[in-house]
């Protein structure tokens, strides 16, 4: 493959991810369009589910899911190419470099990528007393969120999970520096990482007064709400919950509860845990 056909191929791959457009790459020289391939190429690579009993089935369904996308997007990048090389064959005149990439853009219209909306980033900043929370997606929109509670309102669990993932490989077992980032890291490691009967997270409900309990369908999440803090925690799994714990969030009832599998499992779930006989 020559210079000129590579530098489209990668440019189609750069564009059909998501990360850049045609006009902005018309702009960039070979080296740098091969170092933004390479680069996307390698994040594909390492990636490396967390491993995490809870998720473990989760993140091997997205992971798979992935793959089968990339693999989907490089045999129409390269049936374009060797279409591209054809039609630039029989061309009388010969096309240059820029009319070769407008004749991929006219061929290959860019696909439903359904992975472009992908969680890429987060950052968190102080507005007041509240904590602001800002999503970037892989496909460049970003979307700000006055609370944690309003981002789960509006993630899928497969975003939490990739928010999750984002987290922990910055941070890991670390606890960040930053207060912000401490909690968003504390509030997803409550949610994913085994629980342990002696954290002290988990004895708070009985010291603290319990404000409300509230279902978040979309992502499948429930939180505790306490006088000083929330538990949040995934719907379909078992957290050690004190009895008396229990109780007493059946008495509040669960906040926007979905009459749905998911969420029938999570109340009966609760009401075993609370020694509920029916």
């Amino acid at each position: 493959m020559t210079q000129s056909q590579l530098r489209i191929y990668m440019s189609n791959y750069l564009k059909n991810q998501g990360t850049w457009k045609l006009s902005q790459l018309k702009k960039l020289k070979f080296e740098e369009i091969k170092e933004e391939f390479e680069k996307l190429v390698k994040q594909i690579d390492t990636f490396v589910p967390i491993n995490i009993e809870a998720t473990k089935a989760q993140l091997k369904r997205y992971g798979e899911e992935l793959q089968t996308e990339i693999s989907k997007k490089q045999r129409i990048d390269d049936k374009d190419v060797s279409d591209t090389e054809e039609k630039v064959g029989k061309s009388p005149q010969g096309d240059s470099e820029t009319d070769k990439e407008e004749s991929v853009e006219a061929m290959n219209p860019t696909p439903l990528d359904t992975k472009s909306n992908i969680v890429a980033n987060w950052k968190i900043f102080q507005q007041g007393e509240r904590s602001i929370y800002q999503i970037i997606r892989a496909n460049g929109a970003d979307t700000v969120y006055m609370s944690f509670g309003a981002m789960l309102k509006d993630f899928t669990r497969e975003d939490l999970i990739e928010l999750y993932r984002l987290v922990m490989q910055k941070y890991g077992t670390n606890r960040p520096e930053d207060a912000y980032d401490r909690v968003l890291w504390s509030d997803l490691r409550t949610m994913f990482d085994p629980p342990l009967n002696e954290d002290a997270i988990w004895s708070l409900p009985l010291q603290q007064k319990m404000i409300s309990w509230r279902y978040y369908d979309k992502c499948a999440v429930h939180c505790l709400t306490l006088e000083a803090c929330n538990i949040y925690m995934l719907a379909d799994r078992k957290y050690p919950l004190s009895k008396d714990a229990c109780q007493v969030m059946l008495k509040m009832k669960l906040l926007d509860g979905k009459m749905n599998e998911v969420c029938y499992k999570l109340l009966k779930m609760i009401e075993k845990q609370a020694g509920v006989k029916k």
